[in-house]
């Protein structure tokens, strides 16, 4: 069974050496930006012009065709050691029986089969036009695939629990591919002083900070009342919540008190959050990141994407994993957001899989944008429209055919 969409259309970019000029029907330089027969005028593999008709630089003249180069898309929430279970887990008993599966099934399938679906996983990234991407790993299965894939971004390694471990050092990756940096579960898996630290140690090394938050119903019910489904399973466990703060107000505040959230945290599902939360989010500058479509087949929920942008927020996207999506496309992901939320615009939806996850991810130098001084590493894709009106709706709803 194949793990994703085929691409056969996108075709990745990459420049060398020397002055390369890449002409095109339409050149996106941004989601606002679009050039009628446009050129990306390149240098050494960087790039230093971006427009209509004749570039001052000379050199070199590839031609891809009528239809548009782009930028390379930014994945920020995967969770690829999950690929292998592709259409092995039933979604239609909620959110606690998908776990509870996810558990079983990811235990019988043994580590070579989780390193070959991850590996597949990586490929689908790269087929589907991705150039960077926020990888969770709870494993660590993927960190040295990733280190090597031509991927850039952040690798995640997630904590759950409450035993703090004996190093978090971090160094920032100064190369072109991942860096390594830290996550936590979510509030209702991993505790306060556990969250504090790896918060604590990403900060220290300028690196992103990941968190699932406000994503189930279980843990809303646990973090604002201290009791519950969650409250009696981690009762069984063992574990003890007596000291983490319970009840709290909402996921969001509860993230805030515990000093969390500042402009390098990055939260992602958002699911029950709602106008004051996304005035706490805008306060603290923190990035904002979505996973619609396994929203709707996990908790047949949205978060409230409308809402966010009134708010000022300018969320990115994430294909969560092959476990609770079809694919580890973002077109397939902002298609179908495009369809749920009919009267956000297609530049926006654009702008969300690509300036925004970049930023969110700490890559805003380098991808993004097709402008002076990022990298020559871009996508074309055959799709053309009459004209600029109609183009970015023309990517989104064309490019994943």
């Amino acid at each position: 069974m194949p793990m994703t969409a085929s691409h056969p259309r996108i075709r990745p970019v990459s420049t060398g050496t020397g002055v390369e000029i890449h002409r095109a029907g339409w050149v996106m330089a941004t989601p606002q930006t679009l050039f009628r027969d446009g050129f990306v005028a390149v240098e050494n593999g960087v790039i230093r012009e971006v427009g209509h008709g004749r570039p001052t630089l000379s050199g070199p003249v590839t031609d891809h065709g009528p239809g548009t180069l782009m930028p390379g898309l930014i994945n920020a929430h995967t969770h690829l050691e999950l690929s292998a279970l592709h259409g092995r887990l039933s979604l239609e008993n909620g959110f606690q029986d998908w776990v509870r599966q996810l558990l079983i099934t990811r235990e019988s399938l043994g580590h070579e089969a989780l390193v070959r679906g991850a590996e597949s996983g990586i490929s689908a990234l790269r087929e589907s036009g991705c150039v960077g991407v926020g990888e969770i790993s709870t494993l660590g299965l993927t960190r040295d695939m990733l280190h090597v894939s031509g991927l850039s971004g952040v690798w995640f390694r997630e904590y759950l629990g409450s035993e703090l471990p004996a190093d978090l050092r971090l160094r920032p990756e100064t190369g072109e591919c991942c860096s390594d940096a830290l996550a936590g579960h979510a509030p209702h898996t991993t505790g306060p002083k556990l969250l504090r630290a790896l918060r604590a140690a990403t900060s220290a090394a300028g690196l992103p900070f990941s968190l699932h938050l406000d994503e189930s119903a279980d843990e809303v019910e646990f973090l604002t009342t201290g009791k519950g489904a969650w409250a009696d399973f981690l009762t069984r466990r063992g574990i003890d919540f007596s000291d983490w703060g319970l009840p709290v107000k909402s996921p969001v505040l509860y993230a805030a008190r515990m000093g969390i959230l500042d402009r390098r945290t990055l939260v992602v599902h958002l699911i029950h959050a709602r106008k004051g939360e996304f005035e706490v989010l805008k306060a603290h500058q923190v990035s904002v990141c979505l996973c619609p479509r396994s929203n709707s087949n996990l908790h047949n929920a949205l978060p409230d994407l409308p809402g966010m942008l009134a708010a000022g927020l300018a969320p990115c996207v994430g294909t969560d994993s092959l476990a609770s999506a079809d694919s580890l496309s973002l077109f397939d992901e902002i298609r179908f957001t495009a369809g749920a939320f009919p009267s956000v615009s297609p530049a926006t939806l654009l702008g969300m899989a690509t300036l925004n996850g970049a930023r969110a991810l700490g890559l805003a130098d380098r991808f993004g944008t097709l402008t002076p001084g990022k990298r020559g590493k871009f996508i074309y894709i055959p799709v053309t429209a009459s004209g600029p009106s109609t183009l970015s709706e023309a990517i989104i709803h064309e490019s994943s055919a």
